[in-house]
């Protein structure tokens, strides 16, 4: 009887320790299925987060103005990318322009904010003496020792050019801080030293600085375009795209301009 006793004792206690093996090992595999399954998700939202996604309204509006800030004066400069950078002498130009203070000495730190605002705080574009665009002398020369920009008064003649534009927006993406924004650009008559109202437009720049090939018009005063206009000639115009890179300070600073 003893002996038959400690039998079943045996037997209790090994199914008690199968029981418990039991037990644990199911814990584990549901913990452990459960940690996949998390560890999964997260790297499923992973990859979301850096999923290209279309421009908010304000990022689409902003980015329309500085491509006509851009377009305005470097236009005839399009497209250039890494491998055929805008010149420096164009960049800083366009930071004087948007500065608003031509025939005035003034800071570095002042052109500097414009050109951080335009092409990012990272911009590789360099302070030096910034030459007249009709080529005749130094329009401001620059002291490194004093960071200061001396407007040189022997220059006869008007101020830069530009190039009244229309811009349609088609399409933006962001993704990782890289914007793309795609879109049609009317060129306006070129305006040298005194303007005449826009009665003509036309598909790029070469065009509208020779007067050549319009699209639209001429019409008989200013003329702004419908977008009745716009989507009879749609087809006839090139598609820019603008390539820009968020930086920290919130600016949105242009790193390419192609023609596709």
């Amino acid at each position: 009887m003893k002996e038959k006793r400690k039998k079943n004792r045996i037997v209790i206690f090994v199914i008690l320790i199968l029981l418990m093996v039991f037990v644990i090992l199911s814990i584990y595999i549901i913990c452990n299925q459960y940690l996949k399954n998390d560890v999964g998700e997260q790297y499923k939202e992973k990859p979301e987060n850096h999923m290209e996604q279309e421009l908010t309204k304000k990022e689409e509006e902003t980015l329309l103005v500085q491509i006509k800030d851009y377009t305005t004066i470097f236009a005839d400069s399009y497209p250039f990318d890494d491998n055929n950078p805008l010149d420096n002498q164009k960049a800083l130009s366009f930071a004087l322009v948007r500065l608003g203070v031509t025939g005035q000495d003034f800071m570095e730190s002042d052109l500097e904010k414009q050109l951080e605002k335009y092409f990012g705080d990272g911009h590789p574009y360099i302070h030096e003496d910034i030459e007249c665009f009709l080529q005749d002398g130094v329009l401001y020369r620059y002291d490194s020792a004093k960071r200061e920009y001396f407007f040189q008064d022997i220059h006869g003649h008007g101020g830069y050019g530009m190039y009244p534009v229309e811009v349609f927006y088609l399409d933006g993406r962001v993704e990782d801080d890289i914007y793309t924004v795609r879109v049609n650009i009317l060129y306006g008559d070129y305006c040298s030293g005194t303007c005449g109202p826009v009665i003509e437009y036309y598909k790029n720049a070469e065009d509208s600085i020779r007067g050549e090939y319009p699209v639209l018009g001429p019409f008989d005063d200013y003329h702004e375009v419908t977008e009745e206009e716009y989507q009879s000639i749609k087809k006839e115009l090139p598609i820019t795209k603008f390539t820009f890179i968020k930086d920290k300070n919130e600016n949105y600073g242009l790193q390419s301009v192609a023609i596709e």
